[in-house]
């Protein structure tokens, strides 16, 4: 208890030597924490344009769709089976959908096309198209003769709101897929290649186009907690026939996303190694100095018969009690900085924008308010202190109190 209140005195006996140790410590943790942020946020953004607002983060196709997309690959939707879908623990809806190509013109204009069919109302829980509608209206019933498109699908194919339509493609089992819709609305979506490919269509009316009636070629899972993911897709598989169906999570749906988001994360892990080793010599000569300082008073210390487990022990607490003050500190200014930009993301422009935009990426920088980001970061920034401590407190300890005392 007398050591604790000693180092509490020391700490405080010298106001400027103190701040100037927590500031450097408070930088470091803003510094690696805001980086963070940036990086998990970035994630985040990717992972939801990806996946939590288009694809789902677990789907269910007939087996072998997922290596030949095509028609012939999909199943019929049994009630059977989305009863087993909407009931098994951990899902909260199902979104049927049946996904095809086609040539779409307009009256001078023909572009290849993207076209989903969607459940207007179980749609709601994933893309919720009618929330993204920049122009035009929503669908009103499955049965509806109307097509929603990308925003930049009109430009594409030279036509305008309330026109018409032209699809021609190939249905199921080779069947002659044609179609002519009016354009009910525009739609805007995360990812640029949606916007200037997609098309939507009422889920009858799609498969009434392809030629699939009560056909889908995915089931997309809307899943309570992303993180038990696994654990659901491998439990919906153990109900499910694995001859007839295949489960997947977004990590096997998307594999590119999950190893370019792995690199990444490394690089930033390197990044982050050369910040620690440059934040802990500067924290070090930071301690060396605060010793260097008081070697006079070691030294008187030590000569009154203060033992040198003592020293050390007082030494250890106010080096502890300062890294705590200084990660508390870079914790309290780090967060109103990640929480500004994740409200208000750094929108990007130029080069950059283009290269984000080309890998169907939104053009900003959104800052991630994860707690066990700033948590980790003060931790580590912690440990890194205290063990670049070990020096100036062995230093200390082993001062010989005649040399200390003569300067």
């Amino acid at each position: 208890m007398l050591s604790i209140k000693l180092a509490w005195r020391n700490i405080w006996r010298n106001k400027r030597r103190t701040l100037i140790t927590v500031t450097s410590i408070a930088v470091a943790v803003l510094l690696s924490a805001v980086m963070r942020s940036m990086q998990e946020g970035q994630y985040k953004d990717m992972i939801d344009t990806t996946v939590g607002s288009f694809s789902g983060y677990a789907q269910v196709h007939a087996n072998g769709y997922w290596d030949d997309k095509t028609l012939e690959n999909s199943f019929v939707a049994t009630d059977s089976l989305l009863n087993i879908l909407k009931e098994s623990k951990g899902v909260t809806a199902v979104v049927p959908r049946i996904e095809s190509f086609a040539l779409g013109a307009g009256k001078q204009q023909s572009r290849p096309l993207m076209i989903i069919g969607i459940d207007v109302k179980s749609e709601q829980h994933l893309m919720n198209p009618q929330s993204r509608l920049q122009s035009g209206s929503y669908f009103q019933q499955n049965n509806e003769k109307a097509a929603i498109v990308g925003r930049d699908v009109l430009e594409r194919l030279n036509i305008q709101l309330g026109d018409s339509l032209v699809l021609l493609g190939q249905g199921f089992r080779g069947m002659s897929a044609t179609g002519l819709y009016p354009v009910k609305g525009t739609i805007t979506l995360p990812n640029p290649e949606l916007n200037k490919s997609l098309v939507m269509l009422p889920l009858h009316k799609a498969q009434q186009f392809l030629a699939a009636d009560n056909r889908l070629t995915s089931a997309a899972l809307i899943i309570d907690d992303p993180e038990h993911v696994d654990h659901i897709v491998q439990h919906i598989r153990n109900k499910l026939s694995t001859e007839r169906y295949e489960v997947m999570a977004w990590q096997e749906l998307m594999p590119e996303l999950v190893q370019g988001i792995e690199v990444d994360r490394v690089s930033g892990y390197i990044i982050l190694a050369v910040l620690y080793m440059v934040v802990g010599f500067g924290i070090l000569g930071t301690l060396l100095m605060m010793i260097t300082e008081r070697t006079y008073e070691f030294g008187i210390m030590l000569s009154i018969g203060t033992p040198r487990h003592r020293l050390a022990t007082i030494l250890a607490v106010e080096i502890l009690t300062i890294a705590i003050l200084g990660s508390a500190v870079g914790i309290l200014l780090s967060l109103p900085i990640s929480w500004y930009f994740n409200i208000n993301p750094i929108q990007l422009t130029g080069d950059m924008a283009t290269t984000m935009e080309n890998y169907g990426l939104q053009p900003m920088l959104q800052f991630s308010t994860e707690p066990s980001i700033f948590v980790w970061q003060a931790i580590i920034i912690l440990i890194i202190t205290l063990l670049f401590s070990l020096i100036p407190v062995i230093r200390a300890s082993r001062l010989n109190p005649i040399k200390a005392m003569r300067g």
